[in-house]
């Protein structure tokens, strides 16, 4: 792996873990004091990575694995035999439920991130940070993570219903974080890391990624609402009757 691609490598991996997930321990007051708290920058580092984020994209995708996964259940896999086209209409039913609980589930952590933020970086640093987020090159790195995203391995156990792990969410970064770099031409790596290297606090990321990837577990495990669970079983139970009848 040359210098920039590993550099590359590095950053990408780094600024994943900040990006809203679509997910499928609420923070404490301690966290939303301490976010409320904190300087501007580090909220605004967020927003910086966020900007560049095609949220339609992710939402996209979450429910393009979630149409895969669906189809490797016994259930769906004989209903879709039975009627085709019907997992295709759950999914679908699904997505205005899924921004919903993506929005909730963010907002939630949200204090979470900027107090694991301000707790390892000076408002300076994040200030940085953020400026190269919304350089070309930051842009440019955020849109194909973003739209390399897939949450293939975090939806694999959907069936069993069993916690999300550590594992699970890391080997989905990794993937979109390769797929990413291979996406960019060896001139725009090459660019991104003089860029990148004008902002040398972006190495502080690294030590950072473990306690942000943490929580985004803990967001990718946070449970529907009872509101938001009894929509996604009305949708089905729906679409079920019409197809299949009582």
């Amino acid at each position: 792996m040359t210098n920039a691609r590993l550099f590359c490598h590095a950053v990408t991996a780094a600024l994943l873990t900040l990006l809203p997930v679509a997910a499928i321990t609420p923070s404490g007051p301690a966290f939303a004091a301490s976010a409320a708290a904190a300087d501007p920058a580090y909220a605004d580092l967020i927003a910086a990575i966020e900007e560049s984020v095609d949220q339609d994209v992710v939402i996209d995708n979450a429910l393009t694995a979630l149409r895969r996964e669906f189809a490797e259940t016994p259930e769906f896999a004989a209903a879709e035999a039975a009627s085709p086209g019907v997992i295709a209409e759950v999914v679908a039913g699904m997505r205005p439920i899924l921004v919903e609980q993506n929005e909730r589930v963010t907002a939630l952590y949200r204090p979470e991130m900027v107090a694991l933020l301000a707790n390892r970086l000076t408002p300076e640093e994040a200030t940085s940070i953020a400026a190269f987020y919304r350089s070309a090159s930051g842009r440019k790195l955020i849109g194909n993570v973003a739209s390399a995203y897939s949450p293939d391995a975090t939806l694999s156990n959907i069936e069993s219903d069993g916690p999300i792990t550590a594992d699970q969410v890391g080997k989905d970064i990794n993937s979109a974080v390769n797929s990413a770099i291979e996406e960019l031409s060896e001139e725009e790596r090459r660019k991104m890391t003089a860029e990148a290297l004008n902002h040398p606090a972006l190495f502080k990321l690294l030590p950072i990624n473990p306690g942000i990837q943490a929580i985004r577990v803990k967001m990718e495990n946070e449970p529907l609402t009872p509101s938001e669970e009894a929509a996604v079983v009305a949708l089905i139970e729906s679409i079920f009757d019409r197809r299949f009848g009582q």
